[in-house]
């Protein structure tokens, strides 16, 4: 019996060893279960975080590109806007100066008939005219010249309050 009660004794000892290591080693468990729920809690946390970070990235992105595109579309319509006024700048000048060069060939072919017709007149008076006369008549002319003569900004200015310019194609 004794030996009975000595093996009964070294099992309940066995056995009470074995359920204290059973009760330590559930309680680890328990304490890794709560560790790997929080690495898991963490670990989703984690990847919503990587997951709105991302999100954001592309739509930052996406809106750095829209806003490139609307600013090199900005700078394209500025371009064709200063273009198209440099084109009507270049159209108004030319129409100024195919004006000018009307007026300037009309002026001269006054000149020309103005002065075939001086040339014309003083063929028809009977007697010619003295050399005083000429040269008084000369005198005159150059003081009407200079009259005329001054500041070509302020005769053209008076000319285009005068008269109309005209685009001229035809020959005058």
């Amino acid at each position: 019996m004794i030996s009975e009660c000595g093996f009964e004794a070294m099992l309940k000892a066995i056995s009470d060893s074995h359920s204290a290591k059973v009760s330590k080693l559930e309680a680890e468990i328990g304490v890794l279960k709560r560790d790997l729920g929080k690495t898991a809690s963490s670990l989703l946390k984690e990847k919503k975080a990587r997951k709105a970070k991302s999100s954001e990235v592309r739509r930052l992105q996406r809106q750095i590109e829209s806003g490139k595109e609307s600013t090199s579309r900005g700078i394209e319509e500025a371009k064709e806007a200063l273009h198209v006024e440099f084109q009507a700048c270049l159209t108004k000048i030319s129409d100024f100066l195919g004006s000018l060069e009307c007026i300037c060939g009309r002026d001269l072919a006054l000149a020309t008939v103005e002065g075939g017709m001086a040339v014309g007149r003083a063929l028809q008076r009977e007697t010619p005219l003295s050399l005083e006369a000429e040269e008084d008549r000369v005198s005159n002319c150059k003081g009407n010249s200079a009259t005329v003569d001054g500041d070509f900004d302020l005769v053209l200015a008076d000319l285009k309050s005068v008269c109309l310019l005209p685009t001229c194609s035809e020959d005058p």
